[in-house]
């Protein structure tokens, strides 16, 4: 396996086009893998707590591999190095990943994907009343935009929020909660938080799961594929191509990962997603672009020639 630092290292030492396009590449990639997770979870008829247990029991297996090979020795004094901030993100991103199967279960896929695309909002949210960091004037006129995109996809012209649009949002919410803590504590690893988050999934769905045992050779496969492809193929791809490409361009093409979760899940088990998602997801997804694109041309043109 190849590690993703080191390969991002050699990688930067290509000419500037070849780094450029290449790292958008494998971004683009990434959100591909990433947007897969809710076709998994429809592939698989079991309860939540089922899905959640044997994703962690891959996940934790494939990530965890990793881990121990990126760090070695160093593992556990990178791990104990985290501290109670580390306990905190760890439990935040352990929240994310288990509400979303949930959420997948008790809304459309499209629906799901387009509340987590509010993450940038949600997460300037946070950052202002945890940090005292005042969103600027484009962000919040483009969280407002948003927020009018999610009402017309959730409100009473299209049957009023679903349970899973709430576990969504919480969902979110936990990953907002986890990237502001990772800005402000910047010593944490995340390849060690991934493999703990996924670890601490297995505990929490264990006592909950009603089919434990009741999976098929088809359905340990379909779970292997759900902690190998969206969760650990996804992050290291990531993890390479975000180094070869400003973090707002990498950030820029993540937000694929909606209407790409909405065409895995229409190709995959022809669920179409509503006439009000599609104006709606239109909407955040206009926001979030238009946000991420107005940021990254104000920082190119603060930045001296």
């Amino acid at each position: 396996m190849t590690d993703p630092a080191a390969a991002a290292s050699t990688l930067a030492n290509t000419s500037g086009p070849s780094r450029h396009g290449l790292g958008i590449l494998l971004v683009l990639i990434s959100t591909i893998a990433w947007g897969s997770g809710g076709l998994f979870v429809r592939l698989l008829p079991y309860d939540p707590w089922t899905i959640v247990f044997w994703r962690g029991v891959f996940g934790t297996l494939f990530i965890g591999s990793y881990v121990f090979w990126r760090f070695g020795r160093g593992t556990w004094s990178t791990i104990h190095a985290m501290g109670p901030a580390g306990l905190f993100i760890t439990a935040c991103s352990a929240g994310t990943i288990t509400l979303m199967v949930p959420a997948f279960q008790n809304t459309s896929v499209a629906n799901a994907m387009t509340i987590y695309a509010s993450l940038p909002f949600i997460t300037a949210a946070v950052a202002w009343v945890w940090l005292r960091e005042r969103p600027s004037a484009s962000t919040m006129v483009a969280s407002f935009a948003a927020l009018c995109g999610i009402f017309i996809m959730l409100g009473p012209s299209s049957g009023g929020p679903r349970p899973g649009d709430f576990l969504a949002f919480l969902a979110t919410l936990s990953m907002a909660l986890m990237t502001v803590a990772i800005r402000r504590i910047r010593h944490i690893e995340t390849l060690p938080v991934a493999g703990l988050a996924t670890l601490l999934t297995i505990f929490i769905s264990f006592p909950l799961a009603q089919h434990l045992l009741d999976l098929s050779p088809r359905d340990y496969l379909v779970a292997a594929g759900f902690g190998f492809v969206p969760m650990t193929l996804g992050m290291m791809i990531f993890v390479i191509g975000s180094a070869l490409i400003p973090a707002a361009l990498a950030a820029l093409i993540s937000t694929l990962e909606t209407p790409i979760g909405a065409l895995w899940a229409w190709v995959g088990v022809g669920e179409v997603p509503a006439f009000t998602t599609f104006i709606g997801g239109a909407i955040v997804l206009v926001s979030v672009f238009g946000n991420l694109l107005h940021d990254r041309y104000r920082s190119q043109a603060m930045t001296p020639p």
